[in-house]
């Protein structure tokens, strides 16, 4: 009966939430629409079919009409879901909400229209929407079913028996019975597939060897991992197949963002930096030809750096940098040779004495500038600025084609987010967006040299306590700030 309760419960008890990255469960992107600067928060159901809710903020009081479309990329048109009207939100004339109907887990484009006195604009959103947990019955519609259940069967064998005597009553009895019994196998059947398709990182195998005085990090999937998972048909994100984060645990205290050349269909390898020893937690992303993106994660144990590795990543002044190598390297070379010229590691913690200030190589600083107290969920915009050792701030150059990056995590691990200016949604996942006719993904521009400061739209998914990386581009220079933030509960 506990699977047939799950069944009622997928119909009735949908609610809202997704995944993106881990634990983070909602979609975020900033774009433009014709003239119109717009910010979208969607948050998708945790199972299907259920309803998604999105917040579309537009800050021009012209825009008299905001829908949205969603569109499932691999349906046909008579499938797609009812177009959705976003009204205002009662004392905030700049925010919209709506809600609209999903049917399947999937690859989404969420198309949302504006009407305005200038003419409007449109623009697509990405959305990857998984099952994310089992619904629960509450315990007293559960109890009420059972009595039902054996309310309905009691009386099958009653009227049986009235009819038909006690043979005809044992039948129905044992047919009955019979029933339930092949109904609960097949339910059970169908938990244990709902469970093996909720959305969850995939583990992936890891190799370390040395090559040199420096280490080599090989990346596999494990050998029970789908055929999906294979890694064949990526297309590339800000121009990488793979972003990889390490982590040190348990302190935080080291963290580095590289990029592993793919080798085959199912490896993936990389040279690493002098990062002190310990065990990391690593984190990886990629982007499939059809938009899917995949969270990789695996635990990883660094024995501590040669001396030969350190003085041959250490600057005129006796920094800790990365070293861009002199070439790009051959993709068909048997093994990687240097490091990637975006790759990134920052070495210390953040020093709470500093509050919203994080030193920088070289002498400058990065400074948090977004005003007031940070809420669990609760749209908001993370600014930060960078100043050299005089104190002007510092001009940022394009990184990945980006302002910056920022990755964060909760204190215990139960969230780490990758994100752009433009918001969490996967760039490459935006681009296969762009090509389809009749598509239209806008985001934010990309960096430029005039820029000063750089803004990541989010939304804390939990309170609790977080540290945030932001690197940015300076000089030819990646800088990596760190910073701890403390969330709040949502009153």
């Amino acid at each position: 009966m506990r699977a047939l309760w799950l069944a009622l419960a997928l119909v009735c008890l949908a609610a809202p939430g997704a995944s993106a990255h881990i634990g983070s469960p909602n979609v975020f992107f900033d774009g433009v629409a014709g003239p119109h600067r717009v910010r979208v928060v969607i948050r998708p159901p945790q199972s299907f079919p259920g309803f998604a809710q999105a917040d579309v903020r537009v800050e021009d009081a012209d825009v008299t009409r905001i829908t949205l479309q969603p569109e499932l990329l691999d349906a046909t048109a008579a499938a797609q879901a009812p177009l959705a009207e976003a009204a205002r939100i009662a004392g905030q004339a700049e925010l919209w909400g709506a809600s609209f109907w999903l049917l399947r887990r999937g690859s989404y484009a969420i198309e949302i229209r504006l009407e305005s006195g200038r003419g409007g604009g449109r623009l697509a959103v990405p959305l990857q929407a998984a099952a994310l947990a089992r619904p629960e019955m509450p315990p007293a519609l559960g109890v009420t079913l059972l009595a039902l259940g054996s309310l309905l069967i009691a009386g099958l064998v009653w009227l049986a028996g009235a009819s038909g005597g006690r043979v005809a009553a044992a039948v129905t009895a044992a047919l009955s019975f019979a029933a339930v019994y092949g109904g609960n196998y097949r339910w059970r059947q169908m938990d244990r597939e709902f469970a093996n398709a909720l959305a969850k990182p995939l583990p992936v195998d890891t190799a370390l060897e040395r090559d040199g005085a420096q280490n080599l990090l090989a990346l596999v999937p494990p050998g029970d991992a789908p055929l999906a998972s294979a890694w064949d048909s990526l297309v590339s994100d800000h121009g990488k197949l793979m972003h990889m984060f390490l982590v040190r645990e348990p302190d935080l205290d080291a963290f580095a963002h590289l990029h592993p050349v793919r080798r085959d269909a199912r490896r993936f390898e990389g040279l690493l930096p002098p990062l002190p020893g310990g065990t990391y937690q690593l984190y990886g992303e990629v982007t499939h030809e059809d938009g899917t993106s995949e969270t990789l994660v695996s635990r990883v144990n660094l024995p501590p750096p040669s001396a030969a590795a350190l003085q041959a990543f250490t600057g005129p002044d006796g920094e800790i940098v990365c070293l861009s190598p002199a070439s790009a390297v051959p993709l068909s070379s048997e093994r990687p040779t240097a490091l990637d010229y975006d790759d990134s590691w920052h070495l210390g913690v953040s020093d709470p004495a500093r509050g919203v200030t994080a030193p920088l190589m070289g002498g400058g600083r990065m400074e948090l500038q977004t005003d007031g107290a940070l809420v669990a969920d609760r749209d908001t915009s993370l600014r930060f600025r960078a100043y050299g050792p005089d104190g002007a701030p510092l001009p940022l150059e394009p990184y990945m084609g980006m302002h910056g990056h920022a990755a964060l995590r909760r204190s215990d691990g139960t969230v780490f987010t990758h994100l752009h200016p433009s918001g969490s949604v996967s760039m490459a996942a935006a681009e296969i967006l762009a090509r389809r006719d009749g598509a239209t993904v806008s985001p934010m521009p990309v960096a430029s040299a005039s820029a000063r400061e750089v803004e990541f739209p989010y939304a804390f998914p939990r309170a609790g306590d977080y540290r945030v990386w932001v690197q940015v581009r300076s000089s030819g220079r990646v800088l990596t700030g760190v910073f701890d933030v403390r969330v709040s509960e949502r009153s």
